[in-house]
């Protein structure tokens, strides 16, 4: 079912098995594994189906180290959540991802072996291919320049496969309708943990859009809502200690991280590579190199592609992950544009129907970008990044002294990266620069701000939107927020979904790792309801 809150009477008593705060891609996933059972689930989102700027601004909130989008932008509040306005670009984490940690950090309590099964249950629920995410896995479907470099090299090609999830709730608002058991909640915003006798909450105070208070009662407490949200909510609710729930140890919202996305060198092509057309397409002339751009952009596949270093490379030299996207000087075509082929591809005709007049508009600078990013025949190539950061615990998410419409802290966001992360990126680019060099291709020229001294990367947000850590996940409660399952430390039915458990953050997008650990969690949560 789905239930406007302000149907509600104000203090009126709402009761299930689980209650999950968050209606975005982690609380859905967690919820897909009790659909249709006798579990009763109750989910509370803050927003409505669609965008809402009232919702959204809920979600606004400072920002006081690096910069980063506006907060309300970051952390939309939607049925879907994020996952309304992702691209849908999937890929899980890498084996050696969960084997690393960091300036004395410990690193993922689980191991990618532990991971796999809900890994697959996840491709599933995603409804991708179960192909695979590498190179040799789509080796028929790779542009022709990220081919050679597999064959040639000892580069690793690593797969996105696009999931035609996006957005979450086309496909979600039906199902929820439909469902007997579970009832989701719009218009939902969860205010305080109400911690009972013992070591377990007993509730949660919530408010509808028109300010009527009401409450939830369950057995167990998920906390879906993102790393903002569900940081804020924990740190809020202190009626029984003021560091707030699960923060004994002062861990809650630190190490806090994203994934750098970044133009961070320039492959200059040489002649040599330029007479050796047939071996590099991508930097042809003629029809041959037209079409060879077109797939560097969209492959035939539906996949994208990227080249990052063997895992045994990183183990040896400690490095982290970075994931390289090659492409032709970047021109950023107009925002009507990319969100005129986002509908078109998420096969929402009617929304891109109502585009058309602003993109006619825009047709002068649609056709420059077409020109200088497809027809003509580029002199080098960029290196776009995407970059893993260490664990840092000065990154983090706080309590601001400003309160929003319901009177709860927003949040003041202090993400900081590690000088130490630029000099890891100097040191991965380096090596993946001799590799393409040997190649033929050309010579790598790093951008200024990647050699130059301190933790400067750029002076404008240049993060994906992949808001991760806050509540890491650890053995030892000193360590970290919630254990190997997604249990608060110390309370016993709360538990934490979504990128926020992840004590370290690999270089891929974090959906797909966000699913399998949601489903993890909920395997768990069931064997605690059932006492097996």
């Amino acid at each position: 079912m789905l239930i406007d809150a302000t149907d509600l009477e104000d203090g009126q008593e709402v009761t299930a098995d689980i209650c999950i705060v968050g209606g975005g891609l982690a609380g859905l996933g967690l919820a897909s594994a009790f659909l249709g059972s006798e579990v009763r689930v109750a989910v509370l989102e803050s927003g409505y189906l669609g965008p809402s700027a009232e919702a959204d601004r809920l979600s606004e909130g400072e920002i006081t180290a690096h910069p980063y989008f506006p907060l309300s932008e970051a952390a939309p509040r939607r049925l879907g959540g994020a996952a309304e306005v992702w691209g849908g670009w999937c890929r899980p984490f890498e084996a050696v991802d969960f084997e690393a940690s960091y300036n004395g950090w410990t690193g993922w309590p689980i191991r990618a072996a532990d991971l796999e099964p809900y890994y697959r249950l996840s491709v599933d629920f995603l409804e991708m291919s179960d192909r695979g995410f590498t190179g040799r896995d789509w080796a028929d479907g790779l542009p022709a320049l990220y081919r050679h470099i597999q064959d040639e090299s000892s580069l690793r090609i690593g797969v996105w496969q696009e999931s035609p999830l996006a957005p979450l709730s086309k496909s979600w608002a039906g199902r929820l309708r439909e469902s007997h058991n579970l009832t989701t909640y719009l218009g939902a915003t969860a205010l305080h943990l109400e911690m009972g006798s013992g070591e377990a909450v007993a509730g949660i105070s919530a408010a509808a859009a028109d300010g009527k208070r009401f409450t939830v009662r369950a057995r167990h407490f998920v906390l879906a809502g993102g790393a903002l949200g569900t940081v804020r909510l924990m740190l809020a609710s202190d009626s029984r200690s003021e560091e707030g729930i699960g923060n004994r140890h002062g861990m809650v919202g630190r190490f806090f991280a994203e994934h750098p996305h970044v133009v961070a060198g320039r492959i200059a092509l040489s002649s040599e590579a330029k007479r050796r057309r047939p071996r590099f397409p991508a930097i042809d002339s003629g029809l041959g190199g037209l079409r060879a751009r077109i797939e560097m952009e969209r492959p035939r596949a539906g996949i994208r592609a990227g080249i990052h270093l063997d895992e045994d490379v990183r183990r040896r030299e400690g490095l982290l992950n970075v994931i390289a996207h090659l492409r032709p000087p970047s021109v950023e075509p107009p925002q009507c544009a990319l969100e005129f082929f986002r509908e078109v591809r998420h096969r929402n005709i009617g929304k891109a129907l109502r585009l058309v007049p602003e993109l006619v508009r825009n047709l002068p600078a649609v056709l420059g970008v077409v020109y200088r990013r497809l027809l003509k025949r580029p002199r080098q190539l960029e290196l776009y990044v995407q970059v893993e950061t260490s664990p840092n615990p000065d990154s983090r998410i706080v309590l601001s002294d400003e309160k929003d419409e319901f009177g709860m802290p927003r949040a003041d966001l202090q993400w900081r990266i590690d000088p130490a992360d630029k000099e890891n990126l100097q040191r991965t680019l380096q090596r993946m620069g001799d590799q393409l060099s040997a190649l033929g291709l050309g010579s790598l020229e790093l951008e200024p701000w990647v050699t130059a001294p301190g933790d400067v990367w750029s002076d404008e947000a240049f993060g994906g939107l992949h808001m991760m850590g806050a509540t890491r996940m650890s053995v030892d409660p000193e360590d970290g927020v919630v254990d190997s399952d997604g249990r608060v430390h110390g309370v016993d039915n709360l538990w934490i979904a979504g990128s926020s458990v992840f004590p370290t953050y690999g270089a891929a997008n974090p959906g797909m790792t966000i699913v399998a650990t949601a489903l993890r969690t909920a395997e768990r949560i069931g064997q605690k309801l059932t006492g097996s």
